[in-house]
Order: C-alpha cells, then sequence, then structure tokens
C-alpha cells in the first residue's frame, strides 16, 4: 500500500530567560541579608510572524533535503520515503517509497516528503501571486507548528504538526483519516540500502516502460 506523505509547517522558537539580580540594602553590615537568586524560567514564545517564521524553515528543509538527501521513516519504521541529492540522481530519479511490504515504488513530486510539502505549498502560491492557507498555528507549550488541511467534505481535515530543531523539520504527527503516525526526518546521504531500494525501483520501471 503506498502512503500519500504530506505534511505542512514549523518555526523557531525564541527562549527567554527570566531570573532576578540581588540589590543590597543601605545599613550597617549585620543588616545586610545573604545573596538569594531566584529560579530561572523558560517561556516558549511565539514567533512575531509565524507563518513567515514557518515558511522560512519550510524552505531551509527542502533546500537542505535537495541538496544534502533525507530518509524519512513513519510507521514504526515498516514505512520510508528516500530522496538522494539531485546531483547524484540514479538514471535521472533521485526519490524512492518503501512500504510495510518492502516493495519500492519510485517518488515523482517532492511534495510526497514533509520536508518540502510546505515549501512547494509556498513557492507555488508565490509564483501566482497569491497566499496558501494551511491553517497554521503555533503551539506555545512545546513550540510545535501546525496545520490542517480540509480534503473534502466526506473526508476527515488532515492535520500535520511539525517539530523544529535548529530551523528545520525534524519530526512530523499525521493525523488523518486513513491513518496516524510520526514521522522522524533525517537529513544527509540515504544509507547503501536506501540507496539500493532507490536502483531497483529505477531499473525496475525502465524495464517495463523501455
Amino acid at each position: 500500500m503506498e502512503i500519500n506523505w504530506r505534511g505542512a509547517v514549523v518555526c523557531g522558537v525564541v527562549l527567554i530567560l527570566t531570573g532576578c539580580s540581588n540589590a543590597l540594602p543601605v545599613g550597617t553590615p549585620s543588616a545586610i541579608p545573604e545573596p538569594s537568586t531566584s529560579p530561572t524560567s523558560t517561556i516558549i514564545a511565539e514567533p512575531v510572524d509565524a507563518t513567515e517564521a514557518f515558511r522560512e524553515i519550510a524552505h531551509a528543509s527542502c533546500d537542505k533535503a535537495s541538496a544534502e538527501g533525507v530518509v524519512e521513516s513513519g510507521w514504526d519504521g515498516t514505512q520510508k520515503a528516500i530522496m538522494i541529492p539531485k546531483s547524484i540522481a540514479y538514471k535521472d530519479f533521485n526519490a524512492v517509497y518503501v512500504g510495510e511490504n518492502g516493495v519500492p515504488a519510485l517518488i515523482w513530486e517532492t511534495d510526497s516528503f514533509a520536508a518540502c510539502y510546505s515549501s512547494n505549498a509556498y513557492s507555488l502560491a508565490e509564483e501566482a501571486g497569491q497566499e496558501v492557507d494551511l491553517g497554521l498555528t503555533f503551539n506555545e507549550a512545546d513550540g510545535t507548528f501546525q496545520t490542517t488541511l480540509d480534503q473534502g467534505p466526506d473526508q476527515d481535515p488532515f492535520v500535520a504538526t511539525y517539530t523544529v530543531s535548529n530551523g528545520l523539520i525534524v519530526q512530523q504527527h499525521i493525523d488523518a483519516d486513513w491513518g496516524e503516525t510520526t514521522v522522524e526526518v533525517t537529513y544527509g546521504m540515504p544509507s547503501e540500502e536506501d540507496i539500493a531500494f532507490l536502483q531497483t525501483a529505477v531499473d525496475a520501471f525502465l524495464a517495463e516502460n523501455g
């Protein structure tokens, strides 16, 4: 079964550290109390412009995935999407999906990757001089971004929650009518085993289609 890997959105978290300074009262030395420091608290603040922050994160994530490669693994690791850099594409192909049955299938568009879906949506909208509505919200409690996409009257909304680290999407939690899972996003060159899945899928496709 081929899963439609889609998603959208996250932002840089601003950490505000607050503390108390010590002031010495006027008086004799015996009246001066022992210095004390109150506990330091950490607050996750909402970005000034959550949409613009997520837009930057989305573009940075897709750029890194395209340039360096990426592996996105979900459903307890039984399914994954693999992309190698276009600069070293295998016979002009560079992305593959591997289902729980272990059979690889070619991926034709980077929309299928959590690292790239939102970036592509923003880019297409920008080219058309429009704004894309991803139903974006920011969760101050944990610093995640969430997108909600309407899939029509007969389907539940597609909800994707994104965790960001160092300005990049590193995790996507999917909640849709066809399934729920957490997708781990790992940037960098895929393993030789993962690249072999791509080569197998490409060779099979070319053998069938000349």
